[in-house]
C-alpha cells in the first residue's frame, strides 16, 4: 500500500493523471490501455496498479479532481443556498460539461455515463453540504435534505447538459434566467411547507 502523503506518490499520481488527460484528447477512453498510460507517464504498469485499480478508477479520480478545482471558496463555505450560490453552481456545472466534452473525445457512452453520474453525485453532495450547514431546513430530517439536494442537483445538471446539446453554450445569461427561478422557487416552496 502506498503512502498517499509521500511527495513521490503525489508526483507519480499527478504524472498518471496528466498522461491520462493527454491520452483522452488523442485516443479516446475505449482505446486507452494501461500500457498507454504507463508509457505516457514514464512509469511501469506495476506502478500504475500500485496507485489505481484500473482506468475506470483513474477516470473517477480525474473527474472528481477537476470538479473540485472549479468550485469557488464561496460555494464551499456557503451556509445558505442563495441565488448567487445557485448561479455559481449552474455556471460551474455548465462550464465543466463544456470542457469535458470539448477536451475529451467522447467515443464511449459508458465513459460519458460514468462521468455524468460522477458530476451529478458531486453536485448533489455540494448542495447537500450547503443545506446541512445552514439553518434554512433545520426542521427537515436528513432524508428530506438528501432528496432536496438530489432534485436541485438534477435540475442544475439536466439544464446545463441540455443547454450544451441545444447549441446555446455561449448564452449562460439565458440559462441562469431559466434555471435559477425554477430551482429557487422549488426550494422556497419546500421551505414554506415545512
Amino acid at each position: 500500500m502506498v503512502n498517499q502523503e509521500d511527495p513521490r506518490v503525489l508526483r507519480t499520481r499527478q504524472l498518471i493523471r496528466t498522461a491520462f488527460r493527454d491520452l483522452l484528447q488523442s485516443k479516446g477512453f475505449d482505446a486507452i490501455t494501461i500500457k498507454d498510460i504507463a508509457q505516457e507517464a514514464t512509469i511501469n504498469r506495476a506502478t500504475f496498479y500500485a496507485h489505481f485499480e484500473d482506468k475506470y478508477a483513474l477516470l473517477d479520480e480525474v473527474t472528481e479532481q477537476a470538479f473540485h478545482e472549479r468550485i469557488t471558496e464561496q460555494v464551499v463555505s456557503a451556509e445558505e443556498f442563495t441565488e448567487d450560490i445557485c448561479d455559481q453552481l449552474i455556471i460551474m456545472t455548465h462550464q465543466y460539461i463544456i470542457d469535458f466534452y470539448r477536451i475529451c473525445r467522447i467515443d464511449s457512452n459508458p465513459m460519458a455515463k460514468l462521468v455524468d453520474d460522477k458530476i451529478k453525485k458531486l453536485l448533489q453532495q455540494t448542495i447537500e453540504s450547503i443545506f446541512l450547514r445552514g439553518n434554512t431546513y433545520s426542521g427537515a430530517d436528513i432524508h428530506h435534505i438528501k432528496i432536496m439536494a438530489a432534485m436541485t442537483g438534477s435540475a442544475i445538471y439536466g439544464a446545463a447538459h441540455y443547454w450544451l446539446n441545444a447549441g446555446e453554450k455561449n448564452r449562460t445569461d439565458v440559462l441562469l434566467d431559466i434555471v435559477r427561478p425554477y430551482v429557487m422557487s422549488g426550494l422556497g416552496l419546500y421551505h414554506s411547507l415545512s
